[in-house]
């Protein structure tokens, strides 16, 4: 599934950036390691490894490298107490070696590099790029974080403010909209992740995921 995904858009972007899949969740409700499922004949992290590394040669996973060793690419547990994803997002900002970072979660196997790519171009705009849809739902786990999101990060972090909806409003953010979505023939269908095992059963997933 994911060579499918990235068949057409392998297009690296001219803006320097590094690649972080976000791999270091719990999966309490999926009650297994997520990021090892398989979803269309690969592991869900894979899938994420290998769509971003149309996009850019720098991708590094963020998460517990005992499980995601055998990738290939550079494993980093959080270098912070773990509290959640803002974790991962310092750690990534705190080693990174270039201003623009995108980070993916590692359960959205229906993303495509044409968005990711979108999110990178815009990243010259603010300190944080990302979807926000028409009901004003943020998707902040697919995301670009510049560094200059990091005294924010810090700041937040000591505060024990540990969401990361909690960051935006002393950004400059930049959000994309469902009609940036359309301009690139796509839904909002590709932020879909999965969570349960009943998410896995979800009508038309596979098929989704072969288009």
């Amino acid at each position: 599934m994911g060579q499918q995904r990235g068949q057409s858009e392998n297009v690296a972007t001219p803006t320097p950036f590094t690649g972080y899949v976000l791999a270091g969740g719990q999966s309490t409700r999926m009650g297994r390691d997520k990021a090892l499922l398989e979803f269309g004949g690969q592991r869900l992290i894979q899938s994420a490894v290998n769509l971003l590394k149309t996009l850019t040669e720098r991708v590094v996973i963020l998460g517990p490298s005992e499980s995601y060793g055998f990738l290939g690419v550079p494993v980093v547990p959080d270098q912070v107490p773990s509290r959640g994803p803002l974790s991962a997002i310092y750690t990534g900002l705190e080693r990174s070696g270039t201003d623009v970072n995108l980070f993916l979660a590692c359960d959205m196997p229906l993303m495509r590099g044409a968005f990711l790519k979108l999110l990178v171009e815009r990243a010259a705009l603010a300190d944080a790029v990302l979807m926000r849809q028409d009901d004003g739902k943020l998707e902040p786990l697919c995301a670009v974080y510049n560094r200059s999101c990091l005294p924010t990060v810090k700041a937040n972090f000591e505060r024990q403010r540990f969401k990361l909806s909690d960051l935006f409003p002393d950004l400059r953010t930049h959000y994309l909209t469902e009609a940036d979505l359309e301009d690139l023939g796509l839904d909002r269908g590709i932020f879909t992740n999965l969570n349960t095992p009943g998410d896995l059963q979800m009508p038309g997933l596979f098929r989704q995921g072969r288009s």
